[in-house]
């Protein structure tokens, strides 16, 4: 069953630009990445596009701040189909929660709170979010972190976010994603 695998990873890596095989990281492209905020009507993450929040570059990162003023949060989502193992690996400085979010659009999280820092203080780390089989874990720095369930479903798909509180940003320097065994 390689085959599928290796048709999968190299599928995403046309998809994204990256290189599958040796994925390296790369600055922020705003075609990988998108917008989801609450539909308070009929209940779920609605997709409603990058252009909803405001991208600026700044010394060599990416400035992501949430001016959808539709919810306390939104969430930026990296909407690529991640089926079977993966490592995703990002750069940021910022941001309210980083994990997995419904792809339906379903209410369920399984994240890591970011911890809140003064302005002056908050420097960029690395977080790795990865799935081996049926484990899936997210690491700052190299480090094992504490996940939050909320509702989350391992059995839905579901896709990669960050999710930015309303007025507040997040700074992208790098990010990679990995499908290869």
């Amino acid at each position: 069953m390689k085959t599928p695998l290796k048709f999968a990873t190299l599928t995403i890596a046309v998809f994204f630009g990256l290189n599958a095989s040796s994925p390296q990281a790369r600055a922020f492209d705003e075609a990988d990445w998108s917008v989801r905020c609450w539909n308070f009507d009929e209940k779920y993450w609605e997709d409603l596009g990058l252009e909803k929040m405001t991208v600026t570059e700044t010394d060599g990162a990416t400035r992501i701040t949430n001016t959808t003023g539709i919810h306390k949060h939104a969430h930026l989502v990296f909407p690529a189909q991640l089926k079977g193992d993966f490592t995703f690996t990002i750069e940021v400085k910022g941001g309210y929660e980083l994990g997995f979010l419904n792809r339906g659009g379903k209410d369920e999280m399984l994240y890591f709170e970011l911890p809140e820092q003064e302005e002056a203080a908050k420097k960029f780390e690395t977080f790795t979010l990865n799935r081996r089989g049926s484990r899936i874990s997210i690491t700052r720095n190299g480090r094992a972190l504490p996940l939050v369930h909320f509702r989350f479903d391992y059995a839905e798909d579901f896709l990669i976010t960050l999710a930015i509180k309303d007025g507040e940003s997040a700074e992208i320097r790098s990010y990679s994603l990995d499908t290869s065994e």
